[in-house]
């Protein structure tokens, strides 16, 4: 009797550990209204990490409604098993710069102490009466999560860390063309001194997690004035000779007039493969000297924006959504993973109105289990683009 208890106990442990380990492996979809017919979930779990979807709240002012975005996201943080001390990065998307103090003194209250990174923007939302949307990645409890401090640069004032690391992984703050280390001055109104500038400071950053920029798998660019797409282009490629990240570039204005470009990047150390999207009809696409249409490193999947821009789709934002979301099932099938595989996704449309045409095509494509997704207004540097995604997927 006493060994089939043991027996049964060392099975037990066994089926609990194999359980745990599903848990951080796969996909766990967090909801929080079952009779929610969104197409996008209130978060995923996948890894070590818990991804959050792009948050509103009413209320009368930005104060107000910033409350209420992450009260709400503390909710959805509480359904995942965590809380605020967990989040790693958060994407802030306003309607208005002119509220961008307003929602700091908000910010600073619900993280008072080793904050996020941070990535403030503004954008056009899919509400009239919204101000700011918010998007998180959190770790799980029990995994890493350090705050990276440059050598030399000063404690930062602001209400977000240059850099969360957890594990193989680093999640960078919105980097701006200025010197940090010193007076916080920006480098001037030339837009290649601007990005030579991020990168130098993303070097360092990185270098405090003993990491270097061949290590970033994915890059999401905002940009000021498409005008100067190509000369950034031209500094940006000289930073990743081997394998350049996953990205996506957008317009939008940020928080200073004095700069042109924001950066947003994540590293993930460890053997990378570049993969390259495939045409419609099965044939190699062709490579593109500044980014890679996905990255895969260990059971991750980084995606570039995808669009699906041609004569017949220039004025369609549904057909440009369908056909974005074709490439990236080819995409996602030529490393090995699924549209069930997707966690976490932001999507740019040039006009908010188009939010349910856009929809349309991507509930066609998605069935279930929906990945967290940010869906906000901004320019695209595609003249006849409607409409650019970017994902992220684990296996």
């Amino acid at each position: 009797m006493r060994i089939m208890k043991l027996a049964i106990i060392s099975l037990s442990v066994c089926f609990l550990v194999l359980e745990a380990s599903a848990f951080q492996a796969g996909k766990r979809v967090i909801t929080r209204d079952t009779s929610s017919n969104a197409p996008f979930s209130p978060a995923v779990a996948a890894g070590d990490f818990i991804y959050l979807s792009g948050t509103l709240a009413r209320g009368e002012g930005i104060r107000e409604q910033t409350r209420g975005v992450l009260s709400n996201l503390g909710e959805v943080l509480e359904l995942a098993g965590a809380d605020y001390t967990r989040v790693a990065a958060v994407t802030v998307y306003l309607r208005n710069t002119s509220d961008f103090q307003g929602m700091n003194e908000i910010f600073r209250e619900y993280f008072p102490s080793e904050p996020p990174t941070r990535t403030t923007v503004q954008t056009d939302l899919v509400r009239e009466d919204a101000l700011v949307e918010m998007s998180m990645i959190a770790i799980r409890p029990g995994a890493e999560r350090t705050v990276l401090q440059p050598e030399g640069w000063p404690t930062g004032t602001a209400p977000y860390s240059y850099g969360i690391k957890s594990g193989d992984t680093v999640f960078l703050a919105g980097i701006l063309g200025r010197d940090y280390s010193s007076a916080n001055s920006s480098v001037g109104s030339d837009i290649q001194a601007e990005t030579r500038a991020i990168f130098e400071n993303a070097r360092q950053i990185l270098a405090a997690a003993g990491m270097s920029l061949n290590d970033v798998v994915a890059s999401r660019v905002y940009i000021t004035d498409t005008t100067l797409f190509r000369d950034m282009n031209t500094s940006y490629s000289a930073h990743f000779p081997e394998i350049p990240p996953a990205r996506a570039t957008v317009r939008a204005n940020l928080m200073g007039d004095q700069y042109h470009l924001e950066i947003t990047l994540i590293a993930v150390a460890g053997a990378k493969t570049r993969i390259t999207r495939p045409n419609a009809d099965g044939t190699l696409g062709r490579e593109s000297p500044v980014l890679s249409h996905a990255v895969r490193v260990g059971n991750r999947l980084y995606l570039s924006g995808m669009l699906g821009v041609s004569d017949e789709t220039r004025t369609d934002t549904q057909a440009q959504a369908r056909q974005t979301l074709a490439t990236i099932g080819r995409t996602l099938d030529a490393a090995g993973f699924g549209i069930d595989d997707l966690v976490d996704g932001v999507i740019y449309l040039t006009d908010m109105s188009e939010w349910g045409e856009m929809n349309v095509a991507y509930r066609e494509a998605i069935t279930g289990n929906f990945p967290a997704r940010a869906a906000v207004g901004t320019g695209l540097m595609s003249g006849d683009g409607r409409v650019e995604i970017m994902f992220t997927a684990v296996r």
